[in-house]
Order: C-alpha cells, then sequence, then structure tokens
C-alpha cells in the first residue's frame, strides 16, 4: 500500500517529464484540408474560388460567393493503411473507419446596394468541420540488434533498485517488477536482461485513432462584386487515442530463463481550444479572384490519460504486475498552435471551368507548451519548447486543384498538395513530404447538388519504438491511406 500512494504522488512528474513534449504539438499544429468532397476533391484549392463552406477552413470571405442560402452534409470513410520496413523485414496493415467530414448551414441574405452602400450581400454560416485525421494502422517484425528492456536499462542505471518502480513506474519500473531485468552480480545500481541483442524477435503493433473538428460561426460580406470580405470564430476539438502492443521474443539457440516480454501502453487525449480567422477575396477583372486570409494560433486546453503494462514469459511461467500496481497518469495542460497565413489564386473560366491554387505559410517553430493555471503539479516546459525551436522550422504547404464543366450539370475534378516536412533537416524524428492525390465528380440537380471525392495520402516516417541512440529501436513507416467522400447539399431560396 505504501508503494502504491507513493507512486501517485509522484507519477504526474513522471509523465511530463517523458509524455508531453514537442511531438505533441506538432500533432495537433499540421492541419491539411477538410470539409466537403467538391473542397477536398481539388486539394483543398479553393479558397480563392468560394462559394464552399469549406472556405470557412482557409479564407472566410469565400462564404460570400453564396447567394442562396444552404445545407451540406459529408460522409468520410477512411482506409488507412502502411508499409512497415524493420530492418531489412516488410509488412503491411490496414484498417477501416468512417466519420463525418461537414455539417454545414448557410444564411445568405441579398441586399439592395443602393439602400446598403453598395454591399451586395451578407452570409452568415454554421457548421463542423473535420479538419484532420489521426487513423493510422501500422504492424512491424522482425531481429533486431537491441530489446526495449536494454532502453530500461538506461533508463534505470544508476537507481537503486529499491526505487526503480516509485521512480520510473512506466517503464524500468515494469520491467523490474516482471523480471525483464536483474540487478547485475555484485551491485544494486546497474542492470542486465536477458533478452541479448541481435537475438529479440520484435513484433510491434499500433493503432490510432481520431481527429480534430472545428465548429465554426461565420459573417463573409460582398462589397460591389470586387471585394468580399469575412472571418470566422472557431471552437477546435481533440480526440486522439494511441495504443500499441510490443512483444519481443528470444530468438537464441540457448535461449535464457527469459524467454519473451509484452509491453503494452495506451493514450487517450482530449482537447478544446479556439482560434479566429479573418480573410479578403478582391476581384481584379471578373475572371481572377486573389485571396489573402490569416489564423490565429490554436488555444488549447489538453487532458492526456495513459497507462503501461508489461508481462514476461519465462521458463517459470507468464510474470504480470500486481493488477493494484498496473501504473496510470494523467495531466492537464496547454498547447499553442503556430500562426498561419495563406495567399491564393482562383481562374474561373465561365464554361469550362476553374482553377485553383494556394501557398500557405506555417512557423513550426512557433508552437509552445505550458502548465494550466493553478495546476496541481505546475512544469514551465521550458526544455520542451526549447527543443521545438531547435528541430521545427517553417514551411510552404502548396495545394493545386482544377474543376472542368462537361455538360452544364457534370463536373470533374482534381487537385495535389504537397506539404513538407517540418523538420529542420537532421533533427528529430524526421519526417519526409506528405503528398495528396485527389479526384472527384460533381452534379447539380438544381435545388440540390451530389459531389463525391477520392483523397489519396502518402507520407513516409521515421519511427522510433524506444531510445534512439539504440541500435534496433527504428522503423521506416510508408503511409498510404485513403479516403472516399459524399456531400449531399441543398440550396434554399
Amino acid at each position: 500500500m505504501r508503494k502504491l500512494v507513493y507512486f501517485i504522488a509522484i507519477v504526474s512528474i513522471a509523465r511530463v517529464s517523458y509524455g508531453q513534449n514537442e511531438d505533441d504539438v506538432l500533432r495537433y499544429s499540421q492541419i491539411y484540408f477538410g470539409g466537403t468532397a467538391r473542397n477536398q476533391s481539388m486539394a483543398g484549392a479553393m479558397s480563392a474560388l468560394g462559394g464552399d463552406y469549406s472556405n470557412a477552413l482557409s479564407n472566410p470571405a469565400g462564404l460570400a460567393r453564396f447567394k442562396k442560402s444552404n445545407i451540406s452534409a459529408t460522409l468520410d470513410v477512411e482506409n488507412p493503411r502502411s508499409a512497415a520496413n524493420f530492418y531489412g523485414n516488410s509488412n503491411s496493415y490496414s484498417g477501416l473507419a468512417g466519420n463525418w467530414s461537414n455539417l454545414s448551414y448557410i444564411k445568405a441574405y441579398n441586399l439592395n446596394p443602393n439602400k446598403y452602400s453598395n454591399w451586395y450581400g451578407l452570409t452568415i454560416g454554421l457548421g463542423y468541420n473535420r479538419v484532420r485525421s489521426f487513423n493510422d494502422r501500422i504492424q512491424y517484425t522482425g531481429t533486431a540488434d537491441s530489446s526495449i528492456v536494454h532502453s530500461f536499462i538506461n533508463q534505470a542505471n544508476g537507481t537503486p533498485d529499491s526505487l526503480l518502480y516509485n521512480t520510473f513506474p512506466f517503464g524500468a519500473g515494469l520491467a523490474w517488477d516482471t523480471y525483464a531485468m536483474d540487478p547485475e552480480p555484485g551491485s544494486s545500481k546497474t542492470y542486465i536482461t536477458g533478452m541479448s541483442a541481435g537475438t529479440v524477435l520484435h513484433n510491434r503493433q499500433i493503432i490510432r485513432k481520431g481527429g480534430i473538428g472545428e465548429y465554426n460561426f461565420n459573417v463573409a460580406g460582398n462589397y460591389a462584386n470586387k471585394l468580399f470580405l469575412g472571418g470566422s470564430f472557431n471552437v477546435v476539438r481533440i480526440n486522439y487515442k494511441d495504443s500499441y502492443t510490443h512483444t519481443e521474443t528470444s530468438s537464441a539457440a540457448d535461449s535464457s530463463w527469459l524467454n519473451g516480454l509484452t509491453y503494452t501502453g495506451d493514450l487517450k487525449v482530449k482537447g478544446l481550444g479556439w482560434n479566429a480567422r479573418v480573410g479578403m477575396i478582391f476581384l481584379p477583372v471578373d475572371w481572377i479572384r486573389i485571396g489573402l486570409a490569416c489564423q490565429t494560433p490554436t488555444w488549447y486546453r489538453m487532458t492526456d490519460s495513459w497507462t503501461n503494462n508489461m508481462t514476461t514469459d519465462t521458463d517459470d511461467g507468464t510474470i504480470s504486475e500486481d493488477p493494484s500496481w498496473i501504473p496510470r497518469g494523467s495531466y492537464d495542460y496547454k498547447i499553442k498552435t503556430p500562426f498561419r497565413a495563406n495567399a491564393s489564386l482562383g481562374v474561373v473560366l465561365k464554361k469550362l471551368g476553374s482553377i485553383g491554387a494556394e501557398v500557405e505559410y506555417v512557423n513550426y517553430a512557433g508552437g509552445s507548451l505550458a502548465s494550466r493555471r493553478f495546476s496541481s503539479a505546475p512544469y514551465s516546459f521550458s526544455l520542451e519548447n526549447s527543443q521545438i525551436q531547435n528541430i521545427y522550422r517553417s514551411v510552404l504547404n502548396y495545394k493545386f486543384g482544377v474543376e472542368g464543366r462537361i455538360t452544364p450539370q457534370l463536373y470533374i475534378r482534381g487537385g495535389f498538395a504537397y506539404f513538407p516536412s517540418p523538420y529542420k533537416s537532421g533533427k528529430g524524428n524526421e519526417q519526409f513530404p506528405t503528398t495528396f492525390y485527389t479526384g472527384g465528380l460533381g452534379y447539380n440537380f438544381g435545388k440540390f447538388y451530389i459531389d463525391a471525392a477520392l483523397i489519396l495520402k502518402r507520407g513516409l516516417q521515421n519511427y522510433y519504438a524506444y531510445d534512439p541512440t539504440l541500435n534496433g529501436s527504428h522503423a521506416t513507416i510508408d503511409f498510404k491511406n485513403s479516403r472516399y467522400l459524399l456531400t449531399l447539399g441543398f440550396r434554399i431560396k
């Protein structure tokens, strides 16, 4: 009982040191594009073109292009896939998930310009847009040059065995309690393990779920059919779950008393925040539209809860942690994401269709972590915030989309988007560029319309299961996610 009480007292300190860090800030700062099937089939490049509720995500001035009130809903079915390479061994894994990508209502007021000083219209919008998906499925297997226990040994060395659980309850403490590691003969502060380097078969499965959704309140106006202005206030909600099962089996011919282990982790994150956007679209001539917009940082209040567990397979049978001592923790904190701005261009070719392009600026080094006010476990996050500035950089994201008019009712669309790595060269858990290839169809029935889209996302990432200084912890993950969207919209007089 004394052991459990002491653990509760220190759990938040341990998690702050090893949990909330630069990875969390990046995860909630990387926004791609979302909303309706029409917008996504054009890779989010509709910022200057306007006339779609998804403009609330990039340039709310585009909502002033609506001349009729509108209701829309978009269903999103996602097929997250990955191909992992672990020291020459390749594994594939996939899943399926469904979500609402867009729900919106637009109220359009057509004004008399003679009465309202050349203002032709006012638009008020309310809705929801899903702006980021976290759905991933990853699995890899193969023989590695180290065991996860070696990472726990590095963590534990120098700490008396009597304090291991209280000091490192989520890592070395579990390994000690389940006999995955032992004291080196003649010492109580250095440790060894029977999982010999180079003879350990690894299998790791990772399942991530959730996303980021925005609830938007928008106001936009049309001045002289030349200048469109808009703003939005957005409440942003995060729901993220990450669970993994890490299994190791000794592949040595003369296997030691320790034959294998299973180490698991579960993380649940809830976040609520807000931001604001303002934008403008100018028409120098009827067929060209130039857009500028910016977004404040998003200020989040976050709550993380997590647990880890370990079991070992030995010649004496399975050894498990006492259920009453399985470590659990939670922590409340704050995240600020970076400022964003974009410039966009739209070309309308009347009977032929339209072309859209956008360049977005994001400085990922501008994110930060902070303790909640009046926190029971305050922490400065100075090291983590220094790391954010040290490894992240500013980038320019590019989006390009086209819409071709086949008949007065039928449209075909396509797009491409490029999001560079947010990491400085050679820094951190480096990612490679993320690219999107998009396409879709739309049919206008008059009072209602239907749009369909296919989104193909490709990204490559270095993944480290534990201490990256240990050769054997690294895998390369190639993400190839597919999404299928269907929007139904209704125009209201």
